[in-house]
């Protein structure tokens, strides 16, 4: 028996994530000082690999497990760099808790760089995992929380595995690159099953309908800095295992007009029920987590086109947009519950809509960042990260699936309806409960990023940009 070559510098990133979370378990009260140290240096490991040839390893002929190029390094960073913020604005929290969140994000990491279903599909149970015991905090709206959170992560994973060993059993093989090609000839029955129950099953990551009713229950019973990680580095996730399965496995197959009918189920439900449900909310989580299933439409909806043929042509462009468009979302969803938990604190929930009327005369710097981040969600400028994401989708749909466009188009002028409101309870009126404003440096450098982002959107297009 022949053993595998492990390329360590490839695994650099994971192995100082996977490090930071040993350390910050007996580090007592020090532990959420270790954590953000070794996430960070996770962080920078993955732009330097990054800056380098990309690299693979576990290779099987010439099929490998982990890639190491510049998408994933791109991925692992800003996982490590979202764990870091939530570290950062979650307080004083026990070893515990920053073990389990270093956990997590070893387990995205991972995923960033899995190339077959096995990998991606234990690193995604690893990035899930941690997040049943984070949900629940002490009272019987965390134990709600947690519960549904498990059941519903658990069903999810079963229908993702079923899928899974549907798709090992037409191809035989679970590398992505093995996949391409033995679809073809295989039992059309068979594949469709598994790319319906495979896709289904991950879109629990990205809250897509109809797996989505657990995000709007567990976001605002969840603690505040825990929603945050949901709303960001888990909905990565869960956009990073879909793309990656569809771009490397299913595109250049005859499975990908299977998956385009499933995707583009999932992609205009999500965007109907999204935005219908948030227009009606009062409570500024729920708002954000109802609208988030919108975005998680947008996400997909540049590879349900690949039931066309301009889609299947260009199927790297496709898988390209949706990736933009996940970091730029993540990213403003992490400015905006970050800028949320400063204000209203880590132990709080977010509180009805009305209650942040005024904010920016009681706390403007929190306000200005939470105000950039709701007009980016909206897509107006000058919030130029959310206008780029929108740009990215439309460009291409608009060339390929026009009907699409039409609706991922019809769904961003609806959520105006409740993303203009909001920012103007921030910016007009006084305030009749006064901010907390803590975490002012964690709320700055996201803030920061975001800006850098709308202005240099080419920082984001560049790693994006996959190849095969």
């Amino acid at each position: 028996m022949q053993a595998q070559s492990i390329d360590h510098l490839a695994l650099l990133p994971l192995y100082l994530a996977a490090a930071s979370a040993a350390v910050a378990l007996f580090a007592g009260r020090f532990a959420g000082a270790f954590a953000m140290v070794g996430l960070a240096a996770s962080a920078v490991a993955a732009v330097w690999v990054a800056a380098g040839p990309s690299r693979a390893t576990f290779a099987v002929g010439e099929w490998f497990s982990y890639a190491a190029d510049d998408a994933a390094m791109g991925a692992s960073a800003l996982f490590a760099g979202l764990t870091v913020l939530v570290l950062a604005v979650s307080g004083r929290r026990t070893p515990e808790y920053c073990f389990l969140l270093a956990v997590s994000a070893a387990g995205g990491i991972a995923l960033a760089g899995s190339r077959d279903l096995i990998t991606l599909i234990v690193a995604l149970e690893t990035l899930t995992v941690p997040l049943y015991v984070l949900v629940a905090k002490p009272g019987r709206d965390g134990a709600e929380a947690g519960a549904t959170f498990l059941i519903a992560s658990v069903t999810s994973s079963a229908t993702a595995l079923m899928g899974a060993a549907l798709l090992y059993a037409a191809a035989g093989s679970v590398h992505f690159e093995g996949l391409a090609g033995g679809l073809d000839g295989a039992h059309a029955g068979l594949v469709a099953a598994g790319v319906a129950l495979t896709l289904g099953g991950l879109g629990f990551k990205l809250a897509a309908v109809p797996l989505h009713a657990w995000a709007p229950l567990v976001l605002e019973r969840a603690p505040l800095p825990i929603a945050a990680y949901l709303a960001s580095a888990s909905k990565l996730g869960g956009a990073l295992a879909v793309i990656w399965l569809v771009h490397f496995g299913l595109a250049e197959s005859s499975a990908a007009s299977s998956a385009g009918i499933v995707l583009a189920v999932l992609a205009v439900g999500s965007i109907v029920v999204g935005n219908v449900a948030a227009l009606v909310q009062r409570r500024t989580v729920a708002l954000l987590a109802w609208s988030g299933i919108a975005h998680a439409g947008y996400v997909l909806a540049p590879l349900a086109a690949l039931t066309t043929a301009a889609g299947r042509g260009d199927a790297r462009a496709a898988a390209a947009a949706a990736f933009a468009y996940a970091v730029f979302f993540v990213l403003l969803e992490a400015g905006a519950f970050a800028s949320l938990t400063a204000v209203r604190g880590e132990d709080e929930d977010g509180g009805r809509v009305a209650e942040l009327t005024g904010l920016w005369r009681s706390a403007p710097a929190q306000a200005g960042v939470l105000l950039v981040a709701v007009v980016g969600l909206a897509g107006l400028p000058p919030a130029l990260a959310g206008t780029f994401a929108k740009v990215a989708v439309l460009e291409w749909l608009a060339g390929s699936a026009v009907w699409l466009a039409v609706v991922v188009a019809a769904g961003a002028v609806v959520g105006l309806g409740y993303y203009l409101p909001l920012a103007r309870t921030i910016l007009l009126g006084r305030g009749e409960t006064a901010a907390k404003g803590r975490f002012g440096w964690a709320v700055a450098l996201i803030g920061v990023v975001l800006v850098a982002v709308g202005l240099a959107p080419q920082l984001v297009l560049e790693f994006t940009a996959l190849s095969q």
